[in-house]
């Protein structure tokens, strides 16, 4: 494995500045480490600037952990194609069909691992929560006013749902409900009462605010480059070739290099529009208007919010918690 640090572009190949060779390191540290079995992320351990290549002893390591594993679990084998997308079909049809993925990293994952081994029916209602109150995609007839009241409503549910989960999980979960509710309250209606709602991918979970995908940008201001990318990374997927991934990730972020030295400014402009939708979505207030809820049972729950409501009308309202204890009870299913 090469390691090579502080690299700039010099006539189509990598030289470092004032025409100094790149500084290779062949730290047997790293290897000795996945030896272990300990996971290294060498991007976030290294930092910017540094470029990771496998040599021939590095492929022929996994090569031979692979063959260990084989031995040690005779019964594995290589799956065909039929056998892998039949798995992965049967793997996600349920999780498809009641639980839709939030779509921003940070909050998807806060909201996965808070609600990790909790009881299904929690579940179901958690999202529940999501589609008909904090981000329903059609709200009918109601008022501007009356959705961000519903938003406010499914976030009571959310707290009574949390107060079940582990004090960890809670938290996380609560996080992620609150996120999710400040996208619900900046979304923008139609006439015909669709909801649009801003949520970016964002960065990844444990990454700078101001982290963008290479991939994503090189779509947006790439495309060419970017359709380039998708054939060579898809051509090595459908030969099984990892090289030909390698490939493909290389030019990726090949491009990413290179553009970035020949005009920084639409890498640096995108990454302020990120920063600046975060900004909003973290200041926007999510009013108090139910501090007085009764959390102690769901009857509770459902009495104390309907007569603290002043916004939505009481029959729609009273359906909207109805269907939160039907599904919350399993009565659903």
């Amino acid at each position: 494995m090469k390691i090579n640090s502080n690299m700039t572009q010099n006539h189509g190949e990598y030289g470092v500045k004032n025409n100094r060779q790149a500084e290779q390191i062949s730290d047997r540290k790293y290897m000795e480490r996945v030896a272990r079995g300990e996971t290294v992320n060498l991007f976030q351990e290294l930092g910017k600037g540094v470029s990771v290549e496998l040599s021939e002893e590095g492929l022929a390591q996994l090569n031979k952990k692979l063959a260990e594993i084989k031995n040690d679990r005779p019964d594995m084998r290589i799956l065909t194609d039929e056998e892998k997308a039949s798995l992965l079909k049967e793997a996600i049809k349920p999780l498809r069909s009641r639980h839709p993925i939030i779509p921003n990293i940070q909050t998807n994952d806060k909201l996965v691992k808070g609600l990790a081994g909790a009881d299904e029916n929690v579940v179901d209602a958690a999202y529940s929560i999501i589609q008909k109150n904090l981000l329903p995609h059609n709200i009918g007839t109601l008022t501007e006013q009356e959705r961000q009241e519903l938003i406010l409503v499914g976030l009571e549910q959310a707290k009574y749902l949390a107060d079940g989960l582990d004090q960890d999980k809670a938290g996380l979960f609560m996080e992620a409900m609150n996120t999710i509710a400040q996208y619900g309250i900046n979304g923008k209606p139609d006439q015909q009462g669709n909801v649009t709602y801003d949520i970016q991918w964002g960065a990844l979970v444990g990454a700078p605010d101001d982290y963008i995908s290479t991939g994503d940008l090189m779509k947006r201001v790439a495309p060419e480059e970017y359709a380039k990318y998708s054939s060579m990374m898809e051509e090595g997927i459908r030969k099984n070739d990892n090289r030909l991934q390698m490939d493909a990730i290389k030019y990726m972020l090949d491009w990413e290099i290179q553009s970035y030295r020949k005009n920084p400014k639409p890498i640096e402009e995108e990454k302020q529009k990120q920063a600046d939708w975060k900004k909003n979505v973290d200041n926007t207030k999510i009013p108090d208007t139910y501090s007085h809820t009764d959390r102690s049972t769901l009857q509770t729950l459902t009495e104390s919010i309907l007569r603290q409501n002043q916004v939505l009308d009481y029959d729609f309202l009273s359906e909207n918690l109805r269907e939160f204890a039907k599904i919350l009870s399993g009565a659903e299913k």
